[in-house]
Order: C-alpha cells, then structure tokens, then sequence
C-alpha cells in the first residue's frame, strides 16, 4: 500500500479533499487528519472490519477500546444513552474541545469499536478538518491516535509517516494541531465520574461541574 498525502487548508478545508477522504473511509479504508490535539487515525465507527484495521497498523491489543469522534454535541444521543443535565454541562463547555466522555453506549455502536464493553468514548473535536470530514461522512468515526501503540502521539503529519506510512490509505496534512497534548478522559459511566486520563483540560476545571 502507498499512502497518498493531501495538503489540506486547516481553516478553511477544500470540499473536494475532504469528498476525497469520505469516500476512502465509505470504502472501509483508513484516514488521517488534524485534531485539536493530536493527529488522529480514524475508520467508519460501523464498519468492523475497517475498525479491526486500526487495531492492526497501531499493533493496538483488541481489548484496548477505540473512542469516536462525532461532529455535533446533538449526535450524543444518538450513539449514547446518556442525558443528565451533568453531561449537558460538561459538552456545553467544552465541546468542540480536548474532552473524552466514555458514556453507556447504544447497540448501533459495534462492540469491535469498544472491545465488548458496554461503554464507549465520546469527543467533537475543535478543528475544521476533522469536523468538515466527520459531518461529510456522516457517520462517527473509530478514532484514536495516529501512532503505532506505546509511541508518542504525532501533532504534525511528518510524525504520522514515522509511524504510519505505506499502511494506510490516506493523510490530510492539516500543518501542526493546535494543542500538541491528548484530549483528558472522564468515565462518566462511572458514579462520581473518574478521570481515566489527564490531558489538555486540567482536571481542576472539570471537578467544579462533576461535583454538582
């Protein structure tokens, strides 16, 4: 396989690049774009065998879960069974941004996506690639981050081909992400909800709206 790498406006993505990379992902292939943290690597959320592939290229164990990324805080309910005022807060302030919600998830997510648990994370990223490319889509994508498993994550597109080149089928080279740091994990599954993960949102600032 031969990676192809599309230069791509990180403000204001051309249409028919971001058309370019549905219809590989439409096509059970894999992408990778900018995020507001990282660089991510990402599948059709619905599509097992597109979704095994990741696992595949980031030498990620099957029982370690995938996250998806959606483009509206509106799709939650769609894909999530989670609707407490609790969780409105949380996305009301700081979606699109660098926070992962791993919430009860709903049976049109494959449990391939959340190595057969009943839970899965849950982000809308703030970057105009990633969001164009989700909404072009149309359905969530299984993404994580564009790295093999163990290595650091990529916040530039020369760090992707490290790692990455030749074993997927596309990169949308967006420039440097913005934030460079991982999205911090909140379990809300949880009863209090418990920080799996600290990144780009300091804990600090999510503690006043969980204690509520």
């Amino acid at each position: 396989m031969k990676t192809l790498t599309i230069k791509i406006n990180p403000r204001n993505p051309e249409k028919e690049k971001i058309e370019i990379a549905a219809q590989i992902l439409k096509e059970g292939g894999l992408v990778v774009f900018p995020t507001d943290t990282v660089y991510g690597l990402a599948a059709d959320a619905k599509n097992p065998r597109a979704v095994k592939k990741i696992f595949k290229v980031k030498k990620r164990p099957l029982s370690n879960p995938l996250p998806i990324l959606i483009a509206r805080k509106t799709d939650l309910r769609k894909y999530t069974k989670e609707t407490s005022a609790k969780i409105k807060r949380l996305t009301d302030k700081f979606w699109p941004g660098p926070l992962t919600l791993i919430l009860l998830k709903k049976k049109n997510i494959s449990n391939i996506v959340t190595a057969g648990l009943p839970r899965v994370g849950v982000r809308v990223p703030d970057n105009a690639v990633a969001l164009a490319l989700i909404q072009a889509f149309g359905r969530p994508l299984a993404t994580t981050s564009a790295n093999i498993a163990g290595k650091p994550s990529p916040a530039t597109s020369r760090g992707v081909k490290k790692y990455l080149n030749n074993k997927i089928d596309l990169i949308l080279d967006g420039g440097k992400t913005k934030l460079g740091q991982e999205s911090t994990v909140l379990d809300c599954s949880a009863s209090p909800p418990t920080f799996l993960r600290s990144g780009a949102i300091p804990t600090k600032k999510l503690k006043k709206l969980i204690s509520n």
